[in-house]
């Protein structure tokens, strides 16, 4: 079977777990170098032991801190010299209302939602400069296209990526370097279990409203190797002439808000 990002280099923030680490598994599937970037280092050594590859190397960044954003750039310009795709899936969840959110815990999601995104494509754009065919991708969510109770700095953040996606496509075109953004649904991975524990797919509430008035049309959570997939596409050739989208990978339920 044909290796279509044979060679590529890449790097993915947030790759030791959930939709991060189903992307791994897919770009490094079709043949690409990869540098994860996480603090999760055990959950990152635990992925690089199961693919058994030279091919992925983890470097220690805290994507909240510009520092460590900087000397991941320079750890892939030292080891590659150029960089192809770019994907900020890094992200982490906050569930405050407005009331109770502080300013602390507001900022905190947004340095690593939304700032670490900026930061990271601002220091790899010499990089992928040096690209035949530049990537970047964001993850955003589908709380970036509607509001969402409790989750006001996270909504937020994925909005704003969004909208971070059409500037760069429309600034990077001249570059030959596209960029995307992925927003998936409900997917089942670690941030899917809720404060209390639960997985949110089991709750009452979660049942009346998305699956018992077909508000999730697909019926089931998601997956990461879903969310995979649609990153490949946009990785791959097949998007060659697509720029500034941002692909929904709901099971439906946007069309049905």
């Amino acid at each position: 079977m044909e290796k279509r990002l044979l060679n590529k280099k890449v790097i993915v923030t947030g790759g030791s777990r959930g939709i991060g680490a189903g992307i791994v598994k897919r770009l490094f599937n079709e043949g690409a170098e990869i540098i994860i970037a996480d603090i999760k280092e055990d959950l990152a050594a635990k992925l690089m032991e199961n693919l058994d590859s030279e091919k992925i190397n983890f470097v220690h960044t805290d994507l909240s801190k510009e520092e460590e954003i900087i000397n991941l750039i320079d750890f892939a310009k030292n080891k590659w010299g150029a960089l192809d795709i770019l994907i900020n899936n890094a992200g982490i969840e906050d569930g405050f209302m407005l009331s109770d959110q502080s300013y602390e815990k507001y900022r905190k999601t947004m340095r690593v939602n939304l700032d670490a995104p900026f930061l990271c494509s601002k220091y790899a754009l010499p990089l992928l400069e040096k690209s035949q065919s530049g990537r970047i991708i964001m993850i955003s969510s589908i709380q970036g296209v509607r509001g969402y109770k409790g989750n006001i700095s996270y909504n937020t953040a994925k909005g704003g990526l969004i909208n971070m996606t059409r500037v760069l496509a429309v600034e990077l075109a001249e570059k030959n370097i596209l960029v995307n953004s992925v927003a998936p649904g409900f997917i089942n991975t670690p941030m899917s279990v809720m404060k209390d524990g639960n997985l949110e797919w089991d709750t009452d509430w979660f049942k009346d409203v998305y699956l018992k008035y077909e508000k999730l049309p697909m019926g089931r959570y998601g997956h990461p190797d879903d969310i995979a997939g649609a990153v490949y596409f946009f990785c791959s050739e097949d998007s060659k002439y697509v720029t500034g989208q941002t692909l929904l990978v709901d099971g439906g339920v946007s069309v049905t808000f």
